[in-house]
């Protein structure tokens, strides 16, 4: 177990040794606080699924049009059933 000093402000700094065990989390990052039973819990917050992905295929369809490319499996799906 580690011991924290709390600062003028009530903020605490996480020892290096328990970052290492929380994956994911660093400077910025999110985590929930509650007390059980007496006990103060700080848990990582999983971040938004959709503000993390997004824009990750805007270089996969840099030079493809979208509304083709629908209009082809469209057209495909048309043609099979």
């Amino acid at each position: 177990m580690q011991t924290v000093t709390v600062g003028p402000k009530y903020q605490v700094v996480i020892p290096k040794e328990v970052r290492e065990k929380l994956k994911g989390v660093k400077a910025g990052s999110k985590v929930s606080v509650s007390v059980q039973k007496g006990s103060v819990v700080m848990k990582p917050v999983k971040g938004d699924w959709i503000k993390k992905t997004y824009g990750s295929m805007k270089e996969a369809w840099k030079d493809i049009d979208p509304i083709a490319e629908l209009n082809k499996m469209r057209d495909e799906w048309e043609r099979k059933y």
